[in-house]
C-alpha cells in the first residue's frame, strides 16, 4: 500500500474545514499525481502538527480539500545537529542536504571555515530541497537552516553538551557512535580544518572523532557522521 502522499502547507494550525490549497500543491497533486476529488492527502506545517485531508475539488484553476482533525506530532527524541563546512561544488551541498535530512538531522549550521572555498548562499533553494527531502521521507518536524557562521561565532551558540569534531590530522581521538541525547558534529572543508580551529574546538568541548578508515570528501563526511549519531 503506497504512502498517502504530504504536503506542506505553512497554515495548518490557523486553518479548518474546507481550505484551498497552493499553486504548488495543485500542480502536483492534480497535475503530476492526477489526484482526483474523495482521495485523501496529508498536510503538515514543518513544526510537527500534520492533518489527513480529502480532496473536494480538482481541476487546473483550482484544489481545495476538507481538513480532518489535525495532530500534533512529538519533536524528535534528540536534536542532531550539523555543523558543516560550504562547499565549493553546489550539487554536492545540495545532495549533502539531502540525505542528512532524510537521516534525520535536525538543525544545520554551514561553517564558514579558514578553508572554505566560499560559495554563494542559496537559502530559498536549500530550503526547498530540504522541504522535498522532508515529505518524501514523510517527515513533520523540519530541520533548521542556519545563516553560514564562523566557527568562532558558533562556539557562542546554545549547542548541545555532547559536542564532537571530525577530522583527518593526526593525533588522539574515538570512533563516533550513537548519541543517546542532543549533539554537535562538526565537519571540515576539503582542506580540512585547520590546527588552530581544532584546538579552539577542543577548548570549547569538542571531541576529537574519526567516521572510519576511509578519508571522506566533506558531504560524505556529514551524510557518514549523521548516521554513526542516528
Amino acid at each position: 500500500m503506497n504512502a498517502i502522499p504530504l504536503f506542506l502547507f505553512p497554515d495548518l494550525k490557523s486553518s479548518s474545514g474546507i481550505v484551498a490549497l497552493g499553486e504548488d500543491i495543485r500542480k502536483h497533486a492534480f497535475s503530476v499525481l492526477r489526484m482526483n476529488p474523495g482521495e485523501q492527502l496529508m498536510l503538515t506545517n514543518g513544526k510537527g502538527c500534520a492533518a489527513t485531508a480529502t480532496i473536494t475539488t480538482a481541476n487546473k484553476k483550482q484544489f481545495s480539500v476538507q481538513l480532518h482533525e489535525l495532530i500534533d506530532h512529538p519533536s524528535p527524541a534528540k536534536k542532531m545537529i550539523l555543523g558543516i563546512s560550504l562547499l565549493k561544488n553546489t550539487a554536492r551541498f545540495e545532495w549533502m542536504l539531502e540525505k542528512v535530512t532524510e537521516i534525520g538531522i535536525t538543525e544545520i549550521y554551514p561553517l564558514l571555515c579558514e578553508r572554505t572555498e566560499r560559495q554563494h548562499f542559496r537559502k530559498d533553494r536549500f530550503e526547498q530541497i530540504i522541504t522535498s527531502a522532508c515529505l518524501q521521507s514523510q517527515q513533520f518536524h523540519f530541520p533548521i537552516l542556519q545563516e553560514p557562521i564562523k566557527m568562532e561565532e558558533l562556539f557562542k551558540q546554545d549547542l548541545p553538551t555532547q559536542r564532537f569534531i571530525a577530522h583527518c590530522m593526526e593525533g588522539e581521538k574515538k570512533q563516533l557512535c550513537s548519541v543517546a541525547n542532543d549533539a554537535i558534529l562538526l565537519v571540515g572543508p576539503e582542506g580540512d580544518f585547520t590546527s588552530e580551529e581544532l584546538a579552539l574546538s577542543i577548548a570549547h568541548g569538542f571531541q576529537p572523532v574519526g567516521l572510519g578508515e576511509s578519508r571522506l570528501r566533506t558531504e560524505t563526511a556529514g551524510i557518514v557522521g549523521a548516521v554513526m549519531m542516528r
